[in-house]
């Protein structure tokens, strides 16, 4: 096991900024794929090939096999596999084939590990709806937009087919999707229960009772039908509210807002962070003294901690920030799994990054790091962290004292946590909003294709050991927000109420 006495934590910008542009740019595509499965024989014989070989890349890539600190991944691993292909016998269409390559995924429990299938658009059904939609708001499932004559907005669905709505949703949209021990996923998927995507192995809902806020009660025979396409416009504010742009700006007296609505951003959105720390500077005075900073992480899904990095210097202080990363971070260690495939996808990283000098040079170190183990037959190159020249000794505190309001909603995971994790290290952060979703320790994903090219296979490529926030870890608001709206009005009402 080689170990490099170095921090590279740029390296988590360049893979993470490259898996954001390129991942999921798979519409285009799919829909180009020939020869596709018509029959259920041949959907039967694409899922089973697409899970053995997922399998089979997880075997051969994923650095649990080899992780000494969860030695229970192989056998999980083989779970998966094992339920996935239980219901790819049963399948007969691709939405069946969507429903085995979900469960396969589902039984690992990690964002980072799995597959995913992207099925092109011929092959996705319309979506079906009983008339209603609704969002899990942490204290149960309300109904969000209504076109039903009996269901209005608010009201909170008890039960549907005789089942209380938690075991329900246990049952049924968490064998398929997410992860059910996190709270921030029943944020995140709550509304998948009144949503008909074809999955074959979910019941099919019939009746559901209501209550109102004055605690009467109702039922509803529910009546599924292809959902209008204009109902989505109402549904945009649905889970995450308004999408505002990057930026920093001052919705009322005393109250800054910076909006960071993703870590994954294209060039104008890059363009608008730099803006943003150019704001931030020239506006620290002002900062300084407000009764409130409002850091917005609605809609954000990771990418990139390098965004969130730049914004806590500016708060805070470059210097003070550093030293108490580094203080958290002290024993950990980066193990990058040295197979040969994901040694030759690192190694591909210089030809992008040729004209980058700095993060050009820290893939090559770690590039060879990995050709070095993978050529010793060692499972892992090891890369610790090395202390700044700021952390000889202790850094004074910062003069950014007043509150630190950051909104968190359920998807919270990867680069947002990173981003959570730095803003806790200062006691004037609040928390707001949902719980966060969680990350595992294995980190860096790259995506390869199943035979099919219907699905992804999720390979991560190092891990993390003795990391500050632990294994599947999650942050519970300071101040929780239940409210049925998301959107920046109603959020800056509940918060201003809190400054009072």
């Amino acid at each position: 096991m080689r170990m490099v006495i170095k921090s590279s934590p740029k390296i988590l910008v360049v893979v993470m900024s490259l898996m954001a542009q390129n991942v999921f740019a798979q519409d285009d595509k799919n829909s180009s794929l020939q020869s596709l499965p018509s029959t259920a024989a041949q959907w039967q014989t694409t899922a089973k090939q697409d899970i053995e070989a997922a399998y089979q890349q997880s075997v051969a890539n994923h650095p649990g096999m080899f992780d000494s600190h969860n030695p229970d991944f192989p056998t999980l691993l083989e779970s998966a596999k094992r339920e996935g292909l239980a219901l790819a016998s049963q399948i007969n269409n691709a939405q069946g084939y969507a429903a085995a390559i979900a469960r396969f995924n589902t039984v690992l429990q990690d964002g980072h590990a799995g597959a995913v299938a992207l099925l092109p658009k011929e092959l996705k059904q319309p979506r079906r709806w009983p008339g209603f939609s609704a969002v899990w708001r942490g204290d149960g499932l309300k109904v969000y937009y209504s076109e039903h004559s009996k269901v209005s907005k608010g009201d909170k669905i008890i039960r549907c087919n005789n089942t209380p709505i938690e075991p329900l949703m246990r049952k049924t949209i968490f064998t398929f999707h997410g992860q059910v021990e996190q709270p921030g996923h029943w944020w995140h998927h709550g509304r998948r229960l009144l949503v008909d995507d074809g999955n074959p192995f979910l019941p099919k809902l019939k009746t559901c009772d209501f209550a109102k806020a004055n605690g009467s009660t109702y039922s509803v025979q529910l009546k599924w039908t292809e959902r209008p396409e204009s109902v989505k416009q109402h549904l945009v504010n649905a889970y995450n509210g308004d999408e505002l742009a990057i930026g920093l700006h001052w919705p009322t007296e005393g109250i800054a807002w910076i909006a960071m609505p993703t870590f994954s951003p294209n060039e104008q959105q890059k363009a608008d962070y730099q803006q943003l720390f150019v704001d931030l500077a020239k506006q620290r005075a002002q900062l300084l003294t407000a009764k409130a900073v409002i850091i917005d992480l609605r809609h954000n899904q990771g990418g990139s901690s390098y965004w969130s990095l730049k914004v806590a210097e500016q708060l805070w202080g470059q210097q003070v920030v550093t030293y108490r990363k580094e203080q958290a971070s002290e024993k950990t260690q980066v193990w990058w799994r040295a197979s040969k495939d994901n040694t030759e996808y690192v190694e591909s990283l210089k030809v992008i990054l040729k004209d980058q000098p700095e993060m050009y040079e820290m893939v090559k170190e770690v590039s060879a790091g990995m050709q070095l183990s993978l050529d010793e037959g060692a499972p892992f190159y090891v890369e610790k962290n090395q202390r700044s020249e700021h952390s000889a000794g202790e850094v004074t505190g910062s003069d950014f004292q007043n509150k630190a309001m950051v909104i968190v909603p359920g998807q919270c995971g990867s680069a947002c946590l990173d981003a959570v994790d730095t803003f806790k290290l200062f006691a004037n952060t609040v928390l707001f909003g949902a719980p966060s979703s969680s990350d595992s320790t294995y980190m860096e994903v790259r995506l390869v294709d199943t035979p099919s090219g219907l699905s992804k296979v999720i390979i991560p490529n190092k891990v993390y050991v003795d990391r500050p926030r632990a294994n599947g870890f999650y942050y519970q608001p300071d101040i929780p927000y239940y409210g049925l709206e998301w959107t920046t009005e109603a959020l800056l009402k509940q918060l201003k109420s809190t400054l009072e």
